[in-house]
């Protein structure tokens, strides 16, 4: 295999990869012409109506209270709530660290869908509305 042949296939993956949704970081090229891409962003996890629960984002299922400095699937579950559920804009990147961003986009909810008190932090009353919405 040239070395142009290795680049073109690598290119081909790659560019596979992102219309797929992946992030890739890096490929292996094989002695028989093909190539392993590697990713590092799993899939964008879609919100769905449940009877029993609301909106579901597949993260978390509780209800227990997020704030500034919390980290983890309950804060992955309302950065995608905001994300697919509203209109707010930037986007939050699901990350699961409940930073000045995420403060700012629970506010707003809050603000917009009349949740007091209008204080950033996510509990019972801010969960319902979450998953009304």
């Amino acid at each position: 295999m040239t070395i142009g042949a290795t680049h073109k296939s690598l290119g081909i993956g790659v560019a596979t990869l992102a219309l797929l949704g992946g992030v890739a970081t890096a490929g292996t090229a094989h002695a028989n012409g093909s190539v392993t891409a590697h990713s590092t962003a799993a899939a964008t996890k879609k919100c769905t109506y449940t009877k029993s629960l609301g909106y579901y984002c597949g993260y978390y299922k509780g209800s227990g209270t997020v704030r500034k400095g919390s980290k983890g699937n309950a804060v992955r579950e309302v950065q995608a709530l905001i994300n697919q559920t509203t209109s707010y804009k930037p986007k939050l990147k699901v990350d699961g660290d409940f930073g000045k961003n995420t403060k700012a986009a629970v506010i707003w909810f809050q603000k917009k869908y009349h949740v007091k008190p209008y204080d950033g932090i996510v509990g019972k009353k801010t969960w319902k509305e979450l998953r009304l919405k």
